[in-house]
């Protein structure tokens, strides 16, 4: 069983590395590949997000906690982007980490379904917005993006008359 120090150690040190991805977002998010990419990606951040709600759970105020995580996963972002001189280069990595964090962490952090999930996935939007107004996103739901490939499958396959 984990201690209190050792859960700040997983939050502090892992879970704010959360929007770190380094592969081309065209490769990860598709039909074929979507499903299984936000799963594994869940699987590794889910120990961080444990502890994060245990934490959250023990704090006399959970929401200013909450706010603190978030603040967190934004700090560490904005380093890494402020790290870019060439701005093009920079902006293309705050699209490409934008949607990461909209089909990926967002989703990844409101699946684990617990009130302090909830409130990180929604001071982490917020966060985002105010800190990338340019690369706007919303809170997302994986089961529904992962749906809406399935739609799209299911109604090409009715146009073509087949029946799903």
């Amino acid at each position: 069983m984990q201690g209190k120090e050792e859960k700040e150690k997983i939050v502090n040190y892992g879970l704010i590395h959360i929007v770190d991805n380094d592969r081309d977002i065209k490769t990860i998010f598709n039909k074929k590949n979507y499903e299984k990419e936000f799963l594994a990606f869940y699987d590794i951040y889910s120990q961080g997000l444990r502890a994060y709600d245990a934490l959250y759970d023990a704090h006399s105020q959970p929401e200013a906690y909450a706010r603190e995580v978030a603040l967190k996963i934004m700090a560490h972002e904005m380093e890494k982007i402020n790290a870019i001189t060439k701005k093009s280069k920079r902006e293309m990595q705050m699209m490409e980490d934008s949607a990461f964090t909209a089909l990926f962490v967002v989703p990844a952090i409101a699946r684990f379904q617990t009130p302090a999930t909830e409130q990180l996935a929604d001071f982490l939007v917020e966060e985002w917005r105010k800190n990338f107004p340019k690369n706007q996103i919303k809170k997302g739901d994986f089961e529904k993006i992962n749906a809406g490939f399935k739609e799209r499958r299911s109604l090409l396959d009715l146009l073509r008359g087949r029946v799903v």
